[in-house]
């Protein structure tokens, strides 16, 4: 397996946007490229994250669309869709590239428009990602899924609801010194408590907004890196991973872990040679706050229940 860098990084500002899909992943790859020097090289091949703008904007064949104002046509363009994590497959499958020779240099971009459509129609959409024979016929949605693990956890563990309102806050708080952050105001404990219920016991601030946005990252084998200069600034990527679960929550062996996740962590820590011991820093999908507790617990972080005392 070949040596894959990262080699630049580029991000829009998140919120309620004006930029149409196309102006916003523009704007993070042309950073992107202008940080990692290659605005002007050949570019292999183009990946892109994106969750139904079919629906969301009426636009399909993003990929070639964005490889055409990106201005790097003839390069290949992928779009890759696999829900929340559609960003993360985007990336993996550009690792997989480079990493197999397929590829010296691959732009990967991460993008959503989701103003575009009311609330009620965005909640419709996102809900298009469950199991229509098992969950959405019923009237399931995904706040009211992970009502039902946050329940669970609660009944299991004891976490009490100004406990699970520890996530928003400390959310929000990073939020506030994050100029690009689609929230940039702290709240409190017991805002996050009073706050409209949604699906209980989940309240408002327990549940992610649809937001307008994109990232892009520049991912390059060890000859782009050396024939740019950019051996002093390019980070090795050492470990990856991807697992999945059954669809339906209600065929999962538990509601309070997901094997998944624990699958995907278990090939990243071994392909990097490390453990979640040796782990510094971390970013985890949080959708919904009890899925950071759970998420924390499965990568290894932390005892089973124990997630809380952490944060």
């Amino acid at each position: 397996m070949e040596p894959v860098n990262i080699i630049g990084v580029g991000m829009t500002k998140f919120g309620v946007l004006e930029e149409s899909i196309v102006e916003l992943a523009q704007t993070a790859a042309f950073e992107a490229m202008e940080n990692s020097s290659t605005t002007e090289s050949t570019f292999d091949h183009l990946v892109v994250g994106v969750q139904n703008p079919d629906e969301f904007v009426g636009q399909g064949h993003l990929s070639t669309l964005l490889a055409d104002h990106l201005g790097i046509v003839p390069a290949g363009a992928t779009r890759v869709e696999s829900g929340p994590s559609s960003g993360s497959s985007a990336f993996e499958s550009a690792f997989a590239m480079v990493a197999a020779g397929m590829a010296d240099l691959v732009l990967v971009v991460g993008v959503e428009k989701m103003s575009q459509v009311d609330r009620n129609t965005a909640s419709t959409i996102l809900a298009k990602m469950l199991s229509y024979e098992n969950e959405i016929r019923y009237g399931a949605t995904p706040a009211a899924l992970a009502a039902l693990m946050t329940r669970r956890y609660m009944h299991d563990y004891g976490l009490t609801r100004d406990e699970l309102s520890l996530i928003p806050v400390k959310a929000h708080r990073n939020g506030a010194n994050n100029p690009l952050a689609h929230f940039q105001k702290e709240v409190s404990v017991e805002k996050v408590s009073n706050s409209r219920m949604v699906a209980n016991p989940l309240r408002l601030y327990d549940c992610s907004a649809t937001s307008d946005g994109a990232a892009s990252l520049v991912i390059a084998s060890d000859k782009v890196v050396r024939d740019h200069g950019l051996s002093d600034y390019a980070i090795q990527v050492i470990g990856v991973g991807h697992g999945t679960d059954y669809l339906a929550v209600q065929h999962r062996a538990s509601l309070t872990s997901m094997n998944a996740t624990r699958v995907a962590a278990q090939k990243a820590f071994t392909m990097a040679g490390i453990t979640s011991k040796e782990v510094d820093v971390c970013e985890i999908h949080d959708a919904f706050s009890i899925l950071e507790l759970i998420n924390m617990e499965d990568l290894g972080f932390v005892e089973k229940g124990q997630a809380i005392n952490v944060v």
